[in-house]
């Protein structure tokens, strides 16, 4: 299954790269709300002046360390050449001079990092705060032990995560989070998971599971899950034509995966590859826990480039429509639980009032 995920994974890579995606920033598919522009002057805009002031500085140290890497940089890294040449011909291999030119990026660039985490750790909380009651969290990660079980979360041995979102939207606790996850084999490693996490937490419990995953084409599926006998037939073709649906119990796959939940999931999915060059999504229902694993290539909570002036609002970490449909997901999972729970109360109801006729 790890190749065939691997496999895809590099198929859309390759399919950026050649379209032009993978060059391209991320896009909004739609400008922000009037009532955001409010909140962001109102909120943001004060807090701006002291950052500009330190983009700034920033901006200047860079520029300062880049120019002496230039006039200057040929002192370390031609000896390294040179002495990587010297050990070649004796039959060694050296990387002094990639460690050198790695060293010295990291040197100039390191100003650049810095702004990057001030403009985060200053204004995505304000950002968060103009939805609701949302916390922030830079290296914050959703509860993966929550979710230990699920099947389309990875085997792994070592996480990284940043840039972590949590809240409650109608009862329903939702952990957004960028993850990495890796298996290490030997002293070679391999990337599971590239992208984002997030994790919703049900006032209810769902029925059995029900698994979405991206659709491999008929061989492809065949090789990720040969044995596999609970596949469900959904009547949406777009739907069908990207993923493959599986579950213990048909029917309540079905109540579950409604047209307008299968149109949030696609939106969910379209939403990623445009804002972060996205390349799949995969969710699973299980208890009162809702997944969803979504692979990208991009940043994206990326922040304003630091040759930006902070006071350029639309270059400001889009939430808005990640937010939106992250509620938009939870509203429609609520509402169709709610239509599901009805319909078996009304058949329940049926059921009983056709007994008590028979009896009479």
């Amino acid at each position: 299954m790890s190749f065939i995920r691997t496999f895809f994974q590099a198929k859309e890579a390759v399919k950026q790269l050649v379209d032009g995606s993978a060059y391209r920033k991320p896009e909004a598919s739609s400008p922000l709300s009037d009532e955001f522009k409010q909140i962001i002057e109102r909120d943001v805009v004060p807090l701006l002046e002291p950052l500009e002031q330190y983009r700034l500085e920033k901006l200047a140290s860079k520029n300062w360390r880049k120019t002496w890497f230039f006039r200057l940089g040929w002192l370390l890294w031609v000896p390294a050449l040179i002495l990587d040449i010297a050990t070649l011909v004796s039959g060694d291999l050296s990387l002094l001079t990639l460690f050198v030119l790695v060293g010295c990026g990291v040197w100039v660039f390191w100003p650049h990092v810095q702004y990057m985490r001030r403009y985060k750790e200053k204004l995505l909380p304000v950002l968060l705060q103009a939805f609701g009651d949302y916390e922030y969290d830079e290296s914050g990660c959703i509860d993966l032990k929550a979710v230990a079980s699920f099947e389309i979360l990875p085997s792994y041995s070592s996480k990284t995560s940043e840039d972590c979102i949590r809240g409650v939207v109608d009862d329903v606790v939702f952990e957004f989070c960028e993850l990495e996850l890796k298996r290490s084999s030997g002293n070679s490693s391999t990337t599971e998971h590239d992208g984002g996490a997030l994790l919703l937490t049900m006032p209810f419990s769902f029925s059995g599971y029900t698994v979405v995953r991206t659709d491999y084409g008929k061989v492809g599926n065949v090789l990720a899950a040969p044995l596999r006998r609970d596949r469900v037939a959904l009547e949406n073709p777009e739907f069908e034509k990207r993923y493959e649906v599986y579950g213990s119990d048909q029917q309540y796959a079905r109540y579950l995966l409604t047209p307008a939940m299968m149109e949030r999931i696609i939106a969910l999915d379209e939403l990623f590859r445009a804002r972060a060059q996205g390349s799949g999504i995969t969710c699973e229902f299980r208890g009162d826990k809702a997944l969803f694993m979504l692979s990208y290539f991009g940043d994206l909570m990326e922040v304003a480039d630091i040759d930006v002036s902070a006071f350029d609002l639309d270059r400001m970490p889009l939430l808005e429509q990640e937010l939106a449909m992250i509620t938009g997901i939870i509203h429609q999972l609520k509402l169709d639980w709610l239509a599901a729970r009805n319909l078996a109360g009304q058949q329940f109801s049926e059921a009983v009032s056709d007994t008590g006729l028979a009896d009479i």
